[in-house]
C-alpha cells in the first residue's frame, strides 16, 4: 500500500505513541534463544533435544528421575542467560502470554497422548503419533519464525517492523520473551504430566516405600 511507506521502511508513523522502538533491524534482534544475534549453535543444540525428548520415546524408553528433569533443566538455562524481562507496553504482555497459551496447549497435547507403562526393568514412556505431532509443531513453528527472523534479510526487517506496528509490540524483546517462554511452558507442562503419571504408577508397582530397580535410578 503508498500509504504505508514509512511503515515499510522500517521507521514507526509519526505520533505511533508508546515510546516504540525503530522498527529497522527488528528482525535481525530476535531469536528464539540468543535474544538477538540469529540462530547459533546452542539454539539448534536446544531444538535437538527436544525432538529427541519425545522421537526416542516411539519405542518406549525407560523413565528416570534425571532424564524427566534433563529437558526443564536444560530450557531453564536458556531461559535465565537471555530472558532479558518482560515487556508490559503497549500489547507486549499480551503477545507473551499468547505465547505461554500456546506452549501450554502444545505440551499438555505431546503429555495426554505418552503412554507410560511398567516394563521388565522400569517404568517406560512411549509417545504416541499425536504426541509427537503437539510436541513438534511448537519447535517448528519457534525455529521457523527465527531463522525468517535472523535470514531473511530486508524482506523480514519490514514484515516484522509492519506486524509489530499493526499489533503495537513495542520492542523485539516481547517477542523473544514469547518464543521463550512458550518453549518453557511447553516442555514444563509435559514433562510434568509424564512425571505425575510416573510417580502414581510406582507408587503402584512399589508400595508401601519399596526401592524399585536401582538401574532406574542411576540412568539417564
Amino acid at each position: 500500500m503508498r500509504g504505508s511507506a514509512p511503515v515499510a521502511e522500517g521507521v514507526p508513523r509519526s505520533g505511533a505513541g508508546h515510546g516504540h522502538e525503530r522498527w529497522q533491524g527488528s528482525a535481525a534482534r530476535i531469536s528464539a534463544c540468543s535474544g538477538g544475534v540469529g540462530m547459533n549453535a546452542l539454539d539448534y543444540i536446544l531444538d535437538a533435544v527436544l525432538v529427541a525428548t519425545v522421537f526416542i520415546q516411539f519405542r518406549g524408553r525407560r523413565l528416570t528421575p534425571r532424564n524427566l528433569a534433563l529437558p526443564v533443566v536444560i530450557v531453564v538455562y536458556f531461559l535465565f542467560a537471555y530472558l532479558k524481562g518482560v515487556p508490559t507496553e503497549g500489547n507486549d504482555l499480551y503477545l507473551v502470554a499468547g505465547g505461554v497459551l500456546l506452549g501450554l496447549v502444545f505440551g499438555v497435547g505431546a503429555g495426554t497422548f505418552t503412554r507410560v507403562y511398567a516394563g521388565e526393568k522400569g517404568t517406560y514412556a512411549k509417545a504416541g503419533p499425536l504426541a509427537a505431532a503437539s510436541w513438534t509443531v511448537g519447535v517448528v513453528l519457534r525455529t521457523a519464525f527465527s531463522l525468517y527472523a535472523s535470514d531473511g534479510g530486508k524482506g523480514a526487517e519490514r514484515t516484522i517492523g509492519h506486524m509489530m506496528h499493526v499489533l503495537d509490540i513495542t520492542t523485539s524483546s516481547a517477542i523473544v520473551a514469547c518464543l521463550l517462554l512458550m518453549v518453557l511452558v511447553e516442555v514444563g507442562s509435559r514433562q510434568l504430566i509424564v512425571a505425575a503419571r510416573y510417580v502414581r504408577l510406582r507408587g503402584q508397582l512399589y508400595p508401601a516405600g519399596l526401592v524399585g530397580p536401582a538401574s532406574e535410578l542411576e540412568q539417564g
